[in-house]
C-alpha cells in the first residue's frame, strides 16, 4: 500500500493564485478571421496558459499578443510588479517543459 506524503500531496494539489481570478474575470478574447471567442485559461505551475487550437492565427485581447496554431501564451504575475508577465511558447517548447 502506497501512502501519500504531505510533500507529494502539496506537489499534486496546486492552489490557484488570486491574480488568476482577476485574469479570468477580465474576459479575455481570442480574435481570428471568423470572429472571436472567449479565452479559456488553465492554471499550471503558477502560470495561466492558453493554447491556440484554431486553424488560423489569433490575436489575444487585451494583451495584443498574436498566436499561431499550436502556440501557447503563458501569463503570470510577479510579486512586486504592476503588470502581468507574458511569454509565448511554440508547440515543441511546451512539450519539452512538460
Amino acid at each position: 500500500m502506497h501512502r501519500t506524503t504531505i510533500r507529494e500531496a502539496n506537489e499534486n494539489r496546486e492552489h490557484t493564485p488570486i491574480w488568476f481570478a482577476a485574469l479570468v474575470a477580465n474576459g479575455c478574447t481570442a480574435k481570428h478571421r471568423a470572429g472571436h471567442r472567449s479565452v479559456n485559461w488553465r492554471c499550471n505551475s503558477g502560470k495561466a496558459l492558453y493554447t491556440n487550437s484554431a486553424r488560423d492565427a489569433e490575436q489575444i485581447h487585451p494583451f495584443g499578443v498574436s498566436l499561431r496554431r499550436g502556440e501557447t501564451l503563458a501569463v503570470w504575475w510577479k510579486p512586486g510588479e504592476t503588470a502581468y508577465t507574458l511569454e509565448v511558447y511554440k508547440e515543441a517548447d511546451v512539450a519539452a517543459a512538460a
